[in-house]
């Protein structure tokens, strides 16, 4: 997905131009996006929580996919507390770590989901075979979730 389609997207799935910043009220949370300033901004004061800043910019195409992700969780019913961008955990023997791109609570506080978001074609494919083969990134973290939701 580039800048543009995505831009292009954005009145598509409901998002409203107020100014040059696209919005959206999702129940209590707003989704907003400024393509001045190439960021993706997303409802921290209601309790989503982004532990680090590298999906909330333009950089990467990926960082379109896990904002679109986040309005669609939004929209199902997840609650902007429940979601948490970007968690980080040591991964291996090594002082290797590994950041998933969102993670999702239960009521409880306890891990329900992790999602890993990829682009469509090369990227999503050989992250498919990957966890088909051995269970790749998603595994690792699974390892990692302390007392995870049954």
């Amino acid at each position: 997905m580039t800048k543009d389609s995505f831009l292009n997207l954005l009145p598509v799935l409901g998002f409203q131009k107020v100014g040059k910043v696209f919005s959206k009220r999702i129940g209590k949370a707003t989704l907003s996006v400024d393509p001045i300033k190439e960021e993706l901004i997303y409802p921290e004061n209601d309790g989503l929580v982004v532990n680090e800043r590298q999906t909330c910019n333009f950089s990467s195409p990926e960082n379109f996919v896990v904002f679109e992700c986040v309005h669609r969780l939004l929209e199902k019913g997840y609650l902007a507390r429940h979601i948490e961008l970007e968690p980080k955990w040591k991964l291996g023997h090594e002082a290797k770590s590994g950041r998933a791109d969102i993670l999702i609570k239960g009521n409880d506080g306890r891990s329900l989901l992790i999602i890993e978001c990829k682009t469509a074609g090369k990227a999503f494919t050989g992250a498919w075979n990957d966890t088909l083969h051995d269970g790749a990134q998603l595994f690792s973290y699974l390892t990692q979730v302390q007392n995870p939701s049954a």
